[in-house]
């Protein structure tokens, strides 16, 4: 379906609603237009402009985030991407422009301007430490344009150029935003590496995500949030984390909204061929990784007006560890409502009826690739495509056990003591994920006289697949309920008998047990169009009113299907199964040496299994309909417009306006029911729509080149999740009388947050910074991810449907209120005062603290934190840059944060941790260098990455992880 055909299915009505959204706002600033006194729009016709690229004469890199004063006039600009800046509707005359830039020496230039006519000027600035290129050059000259560009912008936000990310050893755009004030991540249970971030304690799905100006589609099966390990740090040109919103930008991004760039060849000083080459070896694993990326970039044309920029990247790197999990509930020992608290006095205690160790071996191979076409029109047009991809296929084979209870009935006589027994597991698992981003945007933008328009066309695609998903078991059972050992904090010991601790070494024990295959793919496909008119009425006061339009379009979808579980007689003893012994000694696990099956075997076990099963030997349980209820296909439609304006006093920024945003939603999910006589999966389709009106207010106070006072009151807004709002119904019949049912809600509201901030920053002239502010967040009708209060409803059709039957339907609800609060700091600086050597010491640091606080709307849970939200977030780094010399160390540390609401009011927590990173390189020359990375310096293997325990106590483990630490080594060149 092309994007054309995509807005052309919508009814009249949608499109009518479209269209007076963006005419309503187009209308009220052509009638602002209007009222500005006729001799500016006569003077604008006599008016100049001037036109100018800024770049750093000691190297000719075009620079961004300047400040440029026309003195005359007073009215100022900053110069954006490629060093370009304009300043319109400017009388015929002499002129003199003011520059300032962090790290450079403030310059003065001439310019005049003829009637009607513009005025092209380059102007180079020097370094502020004369003879000295080491300041505009490296990991300064990267912090440099970072901070400049942060000092610009109208709104509170953290910029990390491509070469900043590039100082710190980090894999992936995770682990880059990490570095950033009141950014935490959330590391991926098997590799360790950073997945999904949180900004200011709103998880990833709750925050907005860009690559290129295109919102990202999401990968993930049935949540908003955006897995960011898919795509490589080094990639990206830039990376901007805002987190005050303006009118122009989306409703969505309670937490903020992350910009990933990918660059032009225009932000380049000439041409730039360079390679990569990299190695990587992880602790554990047995064998060396490799990383190499290429990038080519160069103008063309008279006057260098088209620019290519392509870039491609490889990554193959092998981990391996292990993971000890409990994959069900905690249950007290004593029998109790699961809503109620647990009293653990009298010999009571908590027990996993389903917990094990498991060994993996990963292999995680990125592929990704970009373009960049800039084409310069003339003065007034220029024009871009740009296009992205980016993949990330994981590759697990884990190996372990489980211990597990039957859960049909866990207690007998009020204490805990499996009916059906207990077993002991003997399982491996061979997964292949595949995550997939692309995205390909078209615009441009052209000035005429007062106006400039902005437009692009943009599509992105989002796939999720699991091809191959196995899981095969044996089993043995154990003679008794097992209870455990809690006296290391990291492995549950199992108290069992001598007999069954010879037993559970002696394959020919084991018999099949659980096993199956899965299949799980989602896709989400964007089609987005968006338009934008800034008008400049030239008066001293108001510097422009601005309007536009954007239109949306989602289509999603999930499709689950249980393939094969396989049952009946099969022994593990034998050549196909059997794998020896695994030593777990490696983490300093009490568990010895363990069984596990064969690689290989559980590699193939789907040919094996569907063998079995035609030769008679085995029968496949999924013999019917294989489609799970949970599949669905969804269109999500969202049409936005916005009126702002900006104004100035003084030493004072005003901006303020209003965005609203309409969205209709169609989910075609299932209605499966089961009774006596077996299952039925019927479709389903449901529809539902809203309105929201977004205020957005900023105000900015510049009492001078380097201080900045923001100040912000903004609305925002989060969607539910799709598995929240799909149409699927799950009917069970249990009796002749009684009817249980559980529906989808699609009229959940989005959760609606009233967002306030206030903060100053003080720039140094050495490329520092230092700064501090708090902020505040009061949401109505949140919703956890994965956790929404769930009620009683009643549905007219079922009644119909089933008369006669006592139905008791559950759904899903909006929570309550939720409130943020916090403060961040951060400081930077560079000692180039000091003599010698230590000239080349610079420090940076961050440290954010924050309190959430969330009425779900659950019995029990009226004052609950937010998930992946840690009380305070940090980095401190020690860096240094001197005589071809770069290197860096740095701290990184996080509290503990809500993972999961749990059973008996005790809920999951991802226990704090901290690491330390390093990086050392070296300039061979101009062209080479080499370098050395060390990730998780402190890891020896014998602590978790990941340690999510029941409690904030630490004492019950829930899902620890050991990776141990990982070393990179390689060799940039450029030619």
């Amino acid at each position: 379906m092309t994007m054309a055909d995509g807005f052309m299915k919508h009814s009249f009505k949608q499109a009518l609603r479209a269209s007076a959204c963006a005419l309503s706002s187009m209308t009220l600033m052509a009638s602002a237009a209007a009222v500005f006194p006729l001799s500016a729009a006569a003077q604008a016709q006599e008016a100049g402009q001037i036109s100018g690229k800024l770049t750093n004469a000691g190297t000719g890199t075009p620079l961004a985030g300047a400040k440029i004063l026309l003195v005359e006039t007073g009215a100022t600009t900053a110069s954006r991407n490629g060093g370009r800046f304009e300043f319109r509707n400017v009388p015929a005359g002499a002129y003199t422009l003011e520059v300032s830039y962090i790290g450079l020496s403030d310059t003065t230039a001439a310019v005049s301007v003829a009637e009607g006519q513009t005025a092209e000027i380059d102007v180079a600035m020097s370094d502020l430490m004369l003879l000295d290129s080491v300041v505009v050059i490296g990991q300064r000259a990267s912090q440099a344009s970072g901070l400049n560009q942060q000092r610009v912008a109208d709104n509170l936000s953290n910029v990390v150029s491509a070469d900043q990310a590039g100082r710190f050893p980090d894999t992936n755009a995770a682990e880059a935003l990490q570095r950033v004030p009141g950014v935490a991540i959330n590391r991926e249970e098997k590799g360790g590496e950073g997945r999904y971030i949180s900004i200011r304690g709103l998880d990833s799905g709750l925050n907005n995500f860009k690559i290129n100006g295109i919102n990202v589609a999401q990968t993930d099966t049935e949540t908003r949030r955006v897995p960011l390990d898919v795509v490589q740090a080094d990639a990206l040109s830039k990376i901007v984390v805002n987190k005050t919103l303006l009118p122009d930008m989306d409703g969505d991004g309670i937490g903020g909204s992350v910009e990933l760039e990918t660059g032009s060849a225009f932000d380049l000083k000439d041409r730039l061929i360079r390679f990569n080459l990299e190695g990587n070896q992880n602790d554990f694993a047995d064998k060396l990784g490799g990383k190499v990326s290429a990038t080519y970039g160069d103008t063309f044309g008279a006057d260098d007006r088209f620019g290519v920029l392509v870039s491609a990247i490889y990554n193959k790197r092998h981990t391996m560890g292990y993971n000890n999990l409990q994959d069900e509930d905690y249950i007290p020992y004593f029998e109790q409502d699961e809503g109620e608290p647990v009293d653990l006095s009298g010999g009571n205690m908590l027990i996993p009826w389903w917990f094990g160790l498991g060994n993996f071996d990963n292999e995680r191979e990125n592929i990704g690739g970009s373009i960049a076409l800039d084409y310069r029109l003339d003065e007034n047009t220029s024009l871009y495509l740009k296009g992205s991809y980016n993949r990330l296929e994981d590759i697990e084979l884990s190996s372990g056990f489980f211990i597990i209870a039957d859960d049909d009935e866990l207690y007998q006589d009020g204490v805990y003591n499996p009916e059906g027994g207990t077993v002991y597991r003997v399982r491996s698992e061979y997964e292949e994920s595949v995550f997939s981003n692309s995205t390909l945007t078209v615009g441009g933008s052209t000035s005429h006289n007062q106006f400039v328009f902005d437009y692009s066309l943009g599509y992105a695609l989002g796939i999720f697949e699991e091809p191959n998903d196995y899981e095969v078991g044996f089993e043995f059972e154990l003679s008794g309920p097992v209870l455990y050992d809690y006296s290391d904090p990291f492995f549950p010991q199992p108290i069992l008998s001598d007999d069954d601790q010879a037993a559970i070494r002696d394959p020919s024990n084991f018999v099949l047990g659980g096993n199956d295959i899965d299949l799980d793919d989602s896709r989400d496909e964007k089609y987005i169009g968006q338009f934008d008119v800034t008008y400049e009425p030239g008066i001293s006061w108001l510097s422009y009113v601005k309007s536009g339009f954007k239109l949306q379009r989602s289509e999603r979808s999930l499709f689950e299907a249980n393939v094969l579980e396989a049952e009946g007689d099969l022994l593990l003893s034998g050549a196909i199964f059997e794998g020896g012994l695994l030593d777990t000694s490696d983490i300093g696990s009490p568990y010895g040496s363990i069984l596990r099956l064969n690689p290989s075997s559980v590699k193939n076990w789907r040919e094996i299994a569907e063998q079995l099963v035609a030769d008679g030997v085995l029968e496949n349980a999924y013999a019917g309909d294989p489609l799970d209820a949970d599949s669905y296909e969804a269109t999500e439609d969202i049409y936005a417009g916005y009126l702002m304006a900006k104004a100035v006093q003084g030493n004072f920024e005003f901006l303020g306006g209003a965005r609203v945003e309409y969205l209709d939603f169609t989910s075609n999910g299932y209605e499966l029911i089961e009774s006596e006589d077996g299952e039925s999966v019927l479709p389903r389709t449901s529809k539902s729509n809203n309105t929201q009106f977004l205020p957005r207010f900023q105000v900015n106070y510049r009492p001078s080149d380097k201080m900045v006072i923001r100040g912000a009151a903004y609305t925002s807004l989060a969607r539910p999740e799709f598995l929240f709002l799909n149409a699927a119904t799950e009917i069970e019949i249990e009796d002749s009388n009684t009817i249980s049912a559980f529906v989808g809600n699609p009229d959940l509201k989005p959760a609606y947050a009233w967002n306030f901030d206030l903060g100053a920053e003080y720039y140094l002239n050495n490329i520092g910074l230092v700064s501090g502010g708090v902020f505040y967040k009061s949401i109505d009708d949140f919703i956890f991810i994965d956790a929404a209060p769930e009620g009683e409803t009643s549905i007219p059709e079922l009644n119909a449907r089933f008369p006669g039957y006592n139905i008791d339907v559950e759904t899903v609800f909006n929570g309550n209120r939720a409130e943020v609060y916090g403060a961040e700091f951060a400081y930077m600086n560079q000692f180039t005062n000091l003599p010698g050597a230590l000239g080349g010491l610079g420090v940076y640091g961050n440290f954010t603290l924050q309190e959430t606080s969330a009425d779900t709307g659950l019995e029990g849970r009226e004052d609950v934190p937010f998930f992946n939200a840690p009380d305070y977030v940090g980095t401190v780094a020690l860096t240094y840059q001197k005589y071809g010399i770069e290197g860096n160390l740095a701290y990184t540390f996080r509290g503990e944060s809500l993972e999961e609401l749990g059973p008996y009011l005790i809920d999951k927590y991802q226990q704090s941790y901290e690491t330390l990173d390093g990086q050392l390189r070296y300039a061979l020359n101009k062209k080479t260098s080499i370098y050395v990375n060390a990730i998780d310096i402190l890891d020896d293997g014998l602590d978790p990455v990941v340690n999510k325990t029941l409690g904030k106590e630490g004492r019950y483990p829930e899902d620890v992880t050991f990776n141990g630490r990982t070393v990179t080594f390689g060799v940039t060149l450029e030619f």
